[in-house]
């Protein structure tokens, strides 16, 4: 009888710190996928910053958008070469918050602002709002997503391509309230 008293008390004490290591393991794992979320976050805010310092600092490529930006094919190939070289850093930079997304690794919200600004930059002609600015980035972005798609892996170019072809969105994908 009391071999039967000792294997259950055994067995309950075991029990016990299976389910312990359980909420432990859980508790890990949530750890870790926040730890994965902001380090991804970080590393896209990184890459928005380079590019947004690389065009700040460079005389040449702010020269190829002012001169050309209404009709970038035209432009000189310098020109062309510095412009496409913005937008395909802009695009893989979109890429990888695309493929985070999918993988459910980026927050939301950067993944709702990415679609935000690629809807903008590639949406219809504006009928009220900033349109000089924006509809000088639709034709640069047009004309670059035209000449560097291929680069791109499908998933990527089908969303770009589905973005293209709708108006921008007045429903923010992440909290569902309506912006416009």
């Amino acid at each position: 009888m009391e071999s039967k008293a000792a294997r259950r008390i055994v067995e309950t004490i075991g029990i016990i710190g299976v389910i312990g290591s359980l909420i432990f393991v859980g508790i890990e794992i949530r750890q870790n996928s926040v730890t994965t979320r902001a380090a991804t976050d970080a590393a896209i805010a990184d890459s928005f910053r380079e590019l947004s310092l690389a065009q700040a600092t460079s005389p040449a490529l702010a020269s190829a958008f002012a001169a050309h930006a209404a009709d970038p094919a035209s432009a000189p190939g310098e020109a062309q070469v510095l412009m496409l070289g913005f937008w395909r850093a802009l695009f893989h930079i979109w890429s990888n918050v695309h493929r985070q997304h999918l993988n459910g690794t980026v927050d939301p919200a950067i993944y709702d602002s990415v679609v935000r600004e690629i809807s903008s930059y590639a949406g219809p002609p504006l009928t009220a709002g900033p349109s000089g600015e924006i509809e000088v980035r639709r034709r640069l972005m047009s004309w670059a997503w035209t000449s560097e798609r291929f680069l791109f892996n499908t998933d990527f170019q089908e969303f770009v391509d589905e973005l293209l072809a709708s108006p921008p969105p007045r429903t923010s994908t992440c909290s569902g309230r309506d912006d416009g």
